[in-house]
Parts: C-alpha cells; sequence; structure tokens
C-alpha cells in the first residue's frame, strides 16, 4: 500500500523541511497505475499538479494546509512523477482521479488543480460536480489563443515563470516526464478549451492568479472568473506561473480561508 516516510524534500523552498509524515501510495486497477503522497488528517483535498511536475508542486503547502484539519491527497498524473505513461487526455485523466478517490472510499472532497491540473480539476467538478465540496485553481491552463510554437517557446523559457529555487525541481520532473509526455502535454493543452465545461461548475470556486503569471496571463484568470456561476478571483501580487512555490503562505491561508465553515462541516 505504502511506505512510511518523513517528507524532508525541501520543497522548492530552500531550507523548508516540511516535518510531516506522509504515507507514499500506490494504486493499481488494470493498466492505470498512480503514485500519490497523502498526508495530514482530517477533509480530504486532492491536488492536480501541472504539466512536466509531480505531487512535489505541493510541498510548499504542506505545511500549513495539513496543520488546518486536512487529508492532503497528492497524486503523479498518468506519465508524470513516479506515475508511468502514457499522458492521458483532460477528460481521461479527470476518470483516472475519479478512480483514485473511489478506491479511497471518497465520496466527497475538495479539489484543487494547477495549470493543467487545473483544467482536468474543472472536467472532474463540471462531470462530477456532486462530489467536489469546493475547487481551487491555480494559474489553470484552457483558455486557448496560444499556437504551438509560442507554448513551446514559453514552457520551454522556464526562467521567466519558475522561481530559481525551483529550478532543479522542475527540470527533474520534466526530465522525468520524457519528451513524449511533454509533448503530448503541449499539444493537449494547447487545444483544450476549458471555458465550454466553466458553465456546469456550480460549487464554489476560487481562483488564483501570478499576478506577473508569463506562462498563463493573468488576463486568463478573469475570463475563467467570468464564466463561473460561483466563482472568485484571488490575486497574488509580484507571483508568476508558481504561486504556492513563490508565496505558499499567502496561497495557503487564501485556501483555508475559503474553505471556511465548508471545512469544518466536512471535518
Amino acid at each position: 500500500m505504502g511506505k512510511r516516510r518523513i517528507l524532508t524534500a525541501k520543497g522548492p523552498r530552500a531550507g523548508m523541511l516540511t516535518s510531516r509524515v506522509v504515507m507514499r501510495r500506490e494504486l493499481q486497477e488494470g493498466s492505470l497505475r498512480l503514485y500519490y503522497f497523502e498526508a495530514g488528517v482530517g477533509a480530504p483535498l486532492v491536488m492536480l499538479h501541472g504539466l512536466g511536475g509531480s505531487s512535489r508542486w505541493w510541498f510548499p503547502l504542506f505545511p500549513e494546509l495539513s496543520s488546518a484539519s486536512l487529508r492532503l491527497i497528492a497524486p503523479d498524473l498518468p506519465g508524470f512523477g513516479r506515475s508511468p505513461g502514457p499522458m492521458l487526455d483532460i477528460a481521461d485523466a479527470a476518470r483516472a482521479i475519479i478512480k483514485l478517490v473511489d478506491r479511497m472510499g471518497l465520496a466527497q472532497f475538495f479539489l484543487a488543480g494547477h495549470s493543467m491540473g487545473g483544467a482536468i480539476a474543472a472536467q472532474i467538478a463540471a462531470d462530477y460536480g456532486g462530489r467536489v465540496r469546493r475547487l481551487v485553481l491555480l494559474d489553470s491552463a484552457g483558455v486557448p489563443g496560444v499556437g504551438p510554437g509560442r507554448a513551446l517557446g514559453r514552457v520551454l523559457q522556464f526562467w521567466s515563470w519558475c522561481p530559481l529555487r525551483f529550478y532543479s525541481t522542475f527540470i527533474g520532473d520534466m526530465l522525468r516526464a520524457g519528451p513524449r509526455s511533454m509533448l503530448n502535454g503541449i499539444n493537449e493543452l494547447r487545444d483544450h478549451d476549458i471555458r465550454p465545461v466553466l458553465g456546469r461548475i456550480r460549487t464554489k470556486t476560487l481562483v488564483i492568479w501570478g499576478e506577473k503569471d508569463g506562462l498563463t496571463p493573468a488576463a486568463h484568470g478573469r475570463t475563467i472568473v467570468d464564466g463561473l456561476p460561483n466563482g472568485h478571483l484571488e490575486v497574488v501580487p509580484g507571483a508568476r506561473h508558481l504561486p504556492m512555490v513563490s508565496a505558499p503562505d499567502v496561497v495557503s491561508r487564501s485556501i483555508v480561508r475559503f474553505f471556511g465553515e465548508d471545512l469544518k462541516q466536512t471535518v
């Protein structure tokens, strides 16, 4: 099921130890094999990472969120991190996450997604809305308009959107994913339009965006909020595409505040 260990990864913040006991677990169902980290006790929060990433992208939020009566569940999406490929399209990735929470016996859960993970989280909230307590989208992908060459260039110019202290984590995860998953992911996100599903998301949704995001412009955040029946936008000053890395305290507290009474009722 899983190997118990102290999560001593510095995440992307130099010198930061989470000092949290986590379980590294694995789900095997048919050809689907997912690895994920689990930490904390309380209401379940499923956290979906972005293109080329892994569950490690959420580590900076673990200390505060796991201290707020939340059970954190951070999978490596198929084709990324420790989970083998192939990479799945948005709809199939959404179904894979539902298989994970079904196996865990979670009738309802909070849900957060960053970038590509945001597009997957939105699909889950639209298709399985009764199960998502509240939704958080961070610098979500899904607003089209960037050509394939420009999209690839933006991703590869990671110094323009990725904090310096996160370079080694990002490059390591990207190399582990490999060129096929990266190119397939760029092609998938280039063509994916999140806007048609937004109107079907009835759950309360918090959209968090880095003010200086050079990969998915801040204007995309407003476009997404405008399409949501019950959405709210919070901009993180000075942050780029990874606000949970550059401003983890701000993002953690925004999430806990947003869950509010819903969190207390779930615990």
